[in-house]
């Protein structure tokens, strides 16, 4: 321990000799594990740190899947058969989401609230801070109006009263009775939602009876010890198949996923590749501190012959130069955690939209990061450090005592090394390189996708009223009317509208529909996406009318039924036919409810251009529009009102918020943005990945041309006495500019082969993240093949040039 220590010692006292040495090599080593830190923060929130829930490994999901292939909710009735004939499963529990008007305090705001169903807390085992949770016999039909809140909402709206057991809370003009507290940690499933409640009291509308309605409920299920997902699935097949048999038709099957993976969603591929990236960036740092080191090693040979002839086995010198390596390493990690501290700040609001945020509370500096980082800062001290170490401290060290130290050129062993750690530099960074490019254009062409819709200049919020005191379709309708028609007569308001939602956004009803000469029979039905809107929708988001009308005001209850289609629904339902006046069933006569659905004609008045309501990398789905003043029985309460404006949409919002008060200061306009925004919000996981690949791949070649450039430089001092006897015997500069610089063009050739064969493997990675891009496109590869060699010669050119001045007579006089 006492040697170790003084080699530390001496290490320190050495490094501080030649501080713009240091100071390169820790700026370098600092910028690898910094950016390092900063992704592995994140890998360490969303993948690596457990969910705040009890044995979270053991909670799963199901994603349900329709027998017409489309991934839907879970109706009541197979929720129940799940969860009573299963034998994988501890704990199984549903719980739904909406949102609901909070009144009675000092202002009115919509809260989203979490209508739980059977076991919900218990499934996720976390004891409440204060009171009680819901029971499991407390969520079915005939609930009491009790009220579960989290810890947020306690301290937000409630004031952190102690004494908050038994108060009441008013949503959607009802009173719910507080028996609870959640802990601070408990965010389920995000930390939006804030109140729970039984699912009994939600009766309304949610087909306890309906196996094919779809209710919006989603369940989370708890395995028995022993119990894997695979024999959980194999389970749940066994009972889907069960009711089939029993039901005569295809009923809805389950999907099982890990509640982590359904926690981190499409982020897991994005990070894992950025985390790809910055090792990249950290090897290619490590190269360059390694061929520092190589360079030092070389004015250092005669002061480590004199150690060797003092007796320093070579054992003791590679200790001692590894000990200065790591301490490099770890003051480079010392920087790094400060980059690292500055890029998350960065990064989490720059993320915001591809990181849930729960899981953004949970990225930070803490112990386990820090523990990563300094075995990064160790292990890449060992990893730059040790062929310098072993190179410098091989035998003939004693020579260096008779010859002064000096020579020639450089021994082809250490030239070899050098120009490898150059190729592997080059590679690496030719790899990062094609991956941002190929990200870049595929954000480029995701920008230039057709949506479908103008996004430019349209405001949108949404508007939920009260379910109790606009109970029934006639006092919805009259309120939402009342409301666009102030929306419409404001300034700067070229057009506007209201529909159940907003491109993008998804939140259509899913609708089983046959066209009018097949039987409606469960084989002939056909998954729609259906939407309620206004007659102005079409023309506020800018969707092209292809064939037949639009919808207007004389589309209303007691007059034909009518709907406007797509046009991948008149290409599918009627190929090469004229589509207008077509006539297909829906399940919803006026009379009808979500739990018995009536069947009701509609005639076909209109085709529309395919609008993307999802992500902007899926195919448009099949989608039907319908009149809100003659919606029938599919209503709701809860609708998007949408504004075309002249200026900047965002400032139309208090305008609209006046307006709403107006009509009713209970209910609060909510979700306020812009169309544009939420295209940005479907591009963010490309433009996240894209952003910091190219971050990551300019940082590359920056430090990759600094390894050419210090290699070239030390390739020209070590043969100044080759130069200066070639010039002597006649040679130009010219020739020596190509021979220095065609030592650099080799090397980059070598590192840009190798760099390509590991793009073609490597990039296929990004597949899934690619829209309509090859992870192999050839032109992409070639392009940046090209510049990185050009940027190679470039970063050897001023060192070739500094080997052209060369004085013959003076060189070989020192000589």
């Amino acid at each position: 321990m006492n040697s170790l220590w003084q080699d530390l010692r001496y290490g320190v006292r050495a490094l501080l000799k030649r501080p713009g040495f240091a100071a390169v090599a820790v700026i370098t080593i600092g910028l690898g594990i910094g950016a390092s830190t900063a992704i592995f923060s994140v890998v360490n929130g969303l993948l690596i740190e457990p969910l705040p829930l009890h044995e979270p490994d053991r909670l799963v999901i199901p994603n349900v899947i329709a027998p017409t292939g489309y991934e839907i909710s879970l109706s009541i009735p197979n929720f129940r058969d799940w969860r009573e004939r299963n034998r994988s499963f501890e704990s199984f529990g549903g719980n739904l989401s909406w949102n609901m008007t909070l009144t009675g305090l000092d202002r009115a705001e919509i809260v989203v609230t979490r209508f739980v169903l059977g076991d919900f807390f218990e499934t996720l085992g976390v004891p409440p801070l204060m009171g009680r949770v819901i029971a499991s016999d407390e969520t079915w039909a005939g609930a009491a109006p009790v009220a579960v809140v989290t810890y947020g909402f306690w301290e937000r709206r409630l004031g952190s009263d102690p004494a908050v057991l038994g108060r009441t809370i008013t949503l959607d003009g009802q009173m719910f009775e507080i028996i609870g507290v959640m802990p601070p940690e408990f965010q389920f499933p995000s930390a939006e939602s804030e109140v729970y409640l039984p699912m009994g009291l939600f009766s309304r509308g949610l087909c306890w009876d309906n196996r094919t309605c779809s209710a919006g409920t989603w369940a989370v299920g708890r395995l028995k010890d022993g119990v894997s997902i695979e024999m959980a699935q194999a389970d749940l097949d066994r009972v889907t198949r069960e009711l089939s048999e029993e039901e005569g038709e295809p009923v809805a099957v389950a999907r099982f996923q890990s509640l982590s993976d359904a926690f981190v969603g499409d982020v897991r591929t994005p990070i894992l590749i950025l985390m790809g990236a910055v090792g990249f960036v950290l090897l290619i740092a490590c190269a360059n501190v390694a061929n520092l080191l190589l360079s030092r090693g070389e004015s250092r040979r005669r002061e480590l012959a004199v150690r060797a002839a003092l007796g320093a086995g070579r054992g003791r010198v590679v200790r001692q130069l590894l000990t200065e390596s790591v301490a490099l390493g770890l003051c480079g990690g010392v920087l790094g955690v400060g980059l690292a501290y500055l890029g998350i700040r960065v990064l989490i609001p720059a993320a915001s939209d591809s990181i849930p945020a729960a899981a953004a509370e949970r990225i930070g500096l803490d112990p386990t990061v820090l523990a990563f980082t300094f075995i990064v800062a160790v292990g890449a001290g060992l990893l730059f450090g040790v062929a310098p170490a072993l190179r410098a401290s091989a035998q003939g060290l004693a020579s260096e005592l008779g010859e002064g130290g000096r020579g020639g050129t450089a021994g082809r062993a250490r030239q070899r090394l050098r120009s490898g750690l150059v190729v592997a530099e080059v590679a690496l960074s030719l790899v990062l390189l094609i991956g941002a490019g190929l990200m870049i254009q595929s954000l480029r062409k995701l920008q230039h996708v057709d949506k479908g819709f103008v996004a430019e200049n349209i405001f949108t919020a949404r508007v939920s009223l009260p379910r109790i005191r606009y109970d029934g379709k006639q006092p919805a309708w009259r309120f939402f009317d009342d409301f666009l028609g102030r929306v419409q007569r404001l300034p700067g308001v070229r057009t506007a509208s209201l529909s159940q939602s907003v491109p993008l956004q998804g939140g259509g009803w899913e609708q089983s529909i046959v066209p009018e000469g097949t039987p409606r029979e469960p084989e002939n039905l056909r998954s729609v996406l259906y939407y309620v809107v206004t007659p102005d929708h079409f023309a506020t988001f800018g969707i092209p009318l292809l064939q037949g009308r639009l919808f207007h005001d004389a589309d209303r209850d007691g007059t034909a039924a009518v709907c406007i289609i797509d046009e991948t629904m008149a290409e599918n339902f009627w190929p090469g036919e004229d589509p207008i006046g077509k006539r297909v069933n829906f399940e919803e006569d006026p009379g009808s409810t979500p739990e018995n659905p009536v069947p009701l004609w509609r005639t076909v008045v209109g085709v529309v251009r395919n609008v993307r309501h999802y992500e902007l990398e899926s195919p448009a789905r099949i989608t039907v529009y319908v009149p809100m003043a003659q919606s029938a029985g599919m209503w709701t309460t809860s609708m998007y009102v949408a504004a075309k404006t002249q200026g900047d949409p965002l400032l139309l919002s208090e305008s609209v918020r006046r307006e709403l008060a107006a009509l009713d200061p209970d209910v609060p306009l909510y979700r306020i943005g812009t169309m544009e925004g939420y295209v940005r919000q479907a591009m963010s996981n490309s433009r996240l990945v894209g952003g910091l690949l190219s971050t990551f791949s300019v940082l590359a070649l920056v430090l990759s041309a600094v390894g050419i450039f210090g290699v070239i430089s030390f390739s020209v001092v070590q043969r100044l006495r080759e130069i200066g006897i070639r010039m002597a015997l006649g040679a130009h500069r010219g020739d020596v500019l190509r021979m220095v610089t065609g030592q650099s063009l080799l090397v980059s050739l070598a590192g840009v082969v190798l760099g390509l064969v590991a793009a073609f493997a490597l990039t296929r990675l990004l597949s899934s993240m690619l829209y309509e891009v090859d992870p192999v496109d050839p032109l992409t590869y070639a392009v940046l093949a090209v510049f990185l060699v050009a940027i190679s010669t470039l970063a050897a050119y001023l060192p070739a040039r500094r080997a052209t001045r060369v004085d013959p007579a003076i060189v070989l006089r020192e000589e």
